[in-house]
């Protein structure tokens, strides 16, 4: 059972949506002066860092992009996964809503969407349908539903103006970060940016989401430990997918569960990602928590939300497996040849940026060692690698911009980090990575 959502319609057109950006901006603006002014008041030294991260700018940040939904929310969204680890803990309940729930539109605009989408008598064909979505995320709300011939669905309604907006939403954001001059001269976003708006129209091309949904399927068929829903696909279009209903815990709740349940729900999660990676070569890059439930009675986890898969080239694949295997033996030398590969290392960084990276990677290459296992949250590993790396944060020399596909890769394996991270688990992560190194291995017998 969800919250009540807050019902909003959703803005449409670049002036609009821009207004809700400049909004964000003013407000974390005005945030930052009443921190520092009562920090004055009290006789502290204002600090600039720690007024930028205070709840009132993640309140005001929540808000708005849960007001805007579509691209600028999936920002939110990734951005809400670092809370307690990148940004302050106080964060995660803030930022925690945009992983959870979007404003829904107003009834309205619901039955104006789904008029379009089917007929005026759509009603007609359900035994049931409620008018209160259990969800409610960027690009959609979903709504629970019954059909006639006894089916229980789970329908994801598009918000009107979303896939229009995606452009302006993109392009306004690249325009607040070049005003900003956060990024160094040698970054082009144009081509990244070009790729984001490409995949976030596929993932609001509920047809395509449909299509993925059936291979991912049809990957895991065989695998126990995964529940993928089905399709209804004569009630589902562009803007209206209907699958199968199905129950589950949200995955954060797992940690209620004892430390044995979390250990292997994060397990599994860790292998799917390798399958991903190494065998499907389809992944599902978007790591939102709220697109996982947990049965505890079956200890299968369901699969949700297949928008946002991408194809990974088989050269991209076997790059990531040489990174795996290089930080496997913490052999330096092939790290830094595969991340210039991957280009995550470029020729404008200087060597004391190079080394930094380098050391960050052999030290996040100690989760590979052990042979019983390693708790990130324990060992503080995300800690450390900040410590680490904390020389470079502000240094623009040390920004890469890597193909797309990498970017997506490296989104999902940070998600699932971070989720592992979370909910303190302790995984096997050499034992894990193990077969998939023997395949490289192999196949770098076979060539030889």
């Amino acid at each position: 059972m969800t919250n009540k959502t807050t019902t909003r319609k959703v803005p449409s057109g670049r002036l609009s949506r821009l207004a809700v950006l400049g909004g964000i901006a003013s407000a974390v603006a005005g945030n930052m002066v009443k921190g520092a002014a009562k920090q004055i008041l009290t006789g502290q030294l204002p600090s600039l860092s720690q007024n930028l991260l205070s709840t009132d700018n993640a309140t005001s940040i929540t808000k708005r992009l849960a007001r805007m939904r579509g691209a600028a929310m999936k920002l939110g969204q990734l951005l809400s996964m670092d809370a307690g680890a990148l940004l302050p803990a106080e964060w995660e309940s803030i930022l925690s809503r945009l992983r959870e729930q979007a404003d829904s539109m107003p009834k309205s605009q619901l039955l104006e969407t789904l008029e379009m989408a089917w007929s005026e008598d759509w009603l007609s064909q359900f035994r049931y349908f409620s008018f209160e979505p259990i969800a409610a995320a960027s690009i959609g709300q979903v709504h629970r539903a019954i059909l006639k011939d006894g089916r229980e669905l789970a329908i994801k309604i598009q918000y009107p103006g979303v896939r229009e907006s995606i452009d302006s939403d993109i392009d306004n954001i690249a325009s607040l970060i070049n005003v900003s001059g956060l990024l160094p001269s040698h970054i082009d976003l144009k081509p990244m940016l070009e790729e984001a708006k490409i995949q976030l129209k596929n993932e609001a091309d509920y047809l395509k989401e449909a299509e993925y949904l059936n291979r991912y399927r049809d990957n895991l068929a065989s695998d126990t430990d995964f529940i993928v829903p089905y399709v209804v696909d004569e009630l589902s279009n562009q803007n209206v997918l209907v699958m199968e209903y199905i129950e589950g815990t949200p995955i954060v709740d797992v940690a209620m569960m004892g430390p044995d349940i979390v250990d292997l729900v994060c397990s599994k999660l860790m292998r799917l990602t390798y399958e991903e990676l190494f065998n499907h070569r389809l992944m599902q890059s978007d790591p939102n928590f709220a697109n996982y439930l947990y049965q505890p009675d079956t200890q299968k986890i369901v699969l949700l939300d297949f928008g946002a898969c991408r194809n990974i080239a088989q050269q991209t694949s076997e790059q990531y497996r040489t990174m795996a295997n290089a930080m496997q033996n913490q052999d330096v030398a092939a790290m830094k040849s595969t991340l210039y590969s991957l280009g995550l290392m470029q020729n404008n960084m200087s060597p004391t940026v190079i080394d930094i990276v380098l050391k960050t990677c052999l030290e996040a290459s100690e989760c590979l060692q052990p042979d019983d296992g390693y708790n990130l949250k324990r060992e503080q590993l995300i800690k450390k690698l900040q410590t680490i790396s904390l020389p470079i944060v502000n240094d623009k020399s040390a920004l890469a911009s890597p193909d797309f596909d990498v970017s997506l890769v490296n989104r999902k394996i940070t998600g699932m980090i971070l989720l592992t991270n979370k909910l303190g688990a302790t995984l096997d992560f050499k034992g894990a990575l193990a077969p998939y190194l023997l395949q490289f291995q192999t196949v770098d017998i076979v060539s030889y």
